[in-house]
């Protein structure tokens, strides 16, 4: 059985600029008002407190309409709550304010292969991967990989991971997109040290414990199988994923 990705998950890693204890300010001009509110904003989003975030992120914009780091920003926290068609406006205009930014440019790539729009957000990466300043190429590569492989293309998916970890051997969208791609093609071995590296470096998922599950039941080890079907069901009892157990009879 294969194990679905879903890229908002495995693509959680969006490159936001760092955030700062900056304070609202009063009596200032707009841009600089705006620009405070706007690294509120993110540092709200960061720590998940979406509405507190949304509430600067709009202030931010309604001081200064063509500051793109606040047009970014809202558009993630947009992608976040699943209001695609807001996401896809302020992404659009982000990159509109500031067409140098790749770092818009590959959260923007992520979205749309989030939506199945795998074509517009494959050229989006490509545009970001020949900039000569973007410093984190191995993530582009390892979002194409992500990226095709939701698309099903398989062989593709594989190549782009391969130039991934070539970039950062420590990527665990591409470690985990590795062992999935060789667990399908029947390399259990080789699909069990994928996960092992991905799982020094990285939490635990539902996708990873799952295929953890599949990968000991394949090597006979029904120990290190329940074990891996304990933690999916404990720390993600409404996952897809703990369904497929309860199906299958996996305790």
């Amino acid at each position: 059985m294969k194990l679905l990705f879903k890229i908002t998950g495995l693509f959680a890693v969006l490159i936001l600029t760092g955030c700062s204890s900056t304070t609202e300010l009063a009596g200032v001009d707009s841009k600089k008002a705006s620009a405070a509110n706007a690294e509120l904003g993110v540092a709200y989003l960061s720590r998940g407190n979406y509405e507190v975030a949304m509430n600067k992120l709009k202030k931010a914009l309604s001081y200064d309409d063509d500051n793109a780091d606040a047009h970014h920003y809202i558009a993630e926290l947009y992608r976040r709550l699943e209001q695609n068609d807001l996401a896809n406006e302020h992404f659009k205009e982000a990159i509109d304010l500031n067409e140098e930014d790749s770092s818009v440019k590959n959260n923007y790539g992520i979205f749309l292969c989030g939506i199945e729009k795998y074509k517009e957000g494959l050229a989006l990466f490509n545009q970001v991967l020949l900039d000569p300043l973007y410093s984190d190429k191995g993530k582009a590569y390892e979002n194409m990989g992500l990226c095709t492989q939701k698309q099903g293309n398989l062989k593709k998916s594989e190549q782009y991971f391969i130039s991934a970890l070539k970039f950062n051997a420590n990527l665990p969208g591409a470690l985990l997109g590795m062992a999935q791609l060789a667990f399908d093609q029947g390399k259990i071995d080789t699909a069990s040290t994928y996960l092992n590296r991905h799982n020094k470096i990285s939490r635990h998922s539902p996708q990873s414990l799952w295929l953890g599950v599949l990968i000991e039941r394949k090597k006979g080890r029904s120990g290190r199988s329940g074990s891996y079907a304990v933690l999916l069901k404990g720390r993600f009892p409404d996952s897809k994923e703990a369904k497929w157990l309860k199906k299958l009879k996996i305790r």
